[in-house]
């Protein structure tokens, strides 16, 4: 989960820093072949732990970190562009919402491709406005009823779309804009909410 990600994140940071004052100590010592394991024995760890993607956000960090290395697993190809997020005014909650439900609806609907699995997203600060685009492919089957997209999840009957409703919710909060489209069997979320 995503305040997972968040508290082993600050784990990491507090025994980075530990490693660190452990090299510094090592080198005033002139203990170099010591300093020489030690450093062999943490970075083979650290290829598996590195976040990959940075965006000076914490909360949006943990949560495009946490479905990057869903994708990972899932043979799904992520392909991501991204700029510095510190300063956002959204409030967490929300970020969450429009990430998670995004990228979860990206995920699965990639699981459900017979041929090529491939995310794209954009999430930029650009002037005035944050930028969210999702684009993924899909098998080409849409469900859309009262003109609204259905999920194929099988939940409650009252609870289909729940994602996408409650995305649009926050877009409207923020009174923002949003566009679906669909073609080529790829399927494309975009938002622009004012900074």
């Amino acid at each position: 989960s995503i305040s997972e990600n968040f508290v082993k994140q600050r784990k990491k940071t507090h025994e980075y820093k530990n490693q660190i004052m452990c090299i510094e100590s090592l080198i005033e010592m002139e203990n170099y072949d010591e300093l020489k394991d030690y450093v062999k024995s943490i970075s083979g760890n650290l290829s598996t732990e590195l976040d990959y993607i940075k965006t000076n956000n914490v909360i949006i960090d943990a949560i495009l970190n946490s479905k990057y290395k869903e994708t990972l697993d899932k043979g799904i190809v992520f392909i991501f562009q991204i700029n510095d997020l510190s300063g956002i005014k959204m409030c967490d909650e929300d970020i969450v919402v429009i990430l998670s439900n995004l990228l979860n609806n990206a995920i699965e609907a990639c699981e459900k491709c017979s041929g090529k699995k491939v995310m794209k997203m954009k999430l930029v600060k650009e002037k005035d406005n944050i930028i969210i685009s999702v684009k993924n492919t899909y098998d080409g089957k849409l469900n859309i009823k009262d003109g609204e997209i259905q999920t194929s999840k099988k939940y409650e009957m009252d609870e289909h779309g729940v994602g996408i409703k409650n995305i649009i919710e926050v877009i409207t909060k923020y009174q923002g804009s949003y566009a679906i489209r669909n073609d080529n069997n790829e399927f494309y979320f975009s938002v622009i909410l004012p900074n």
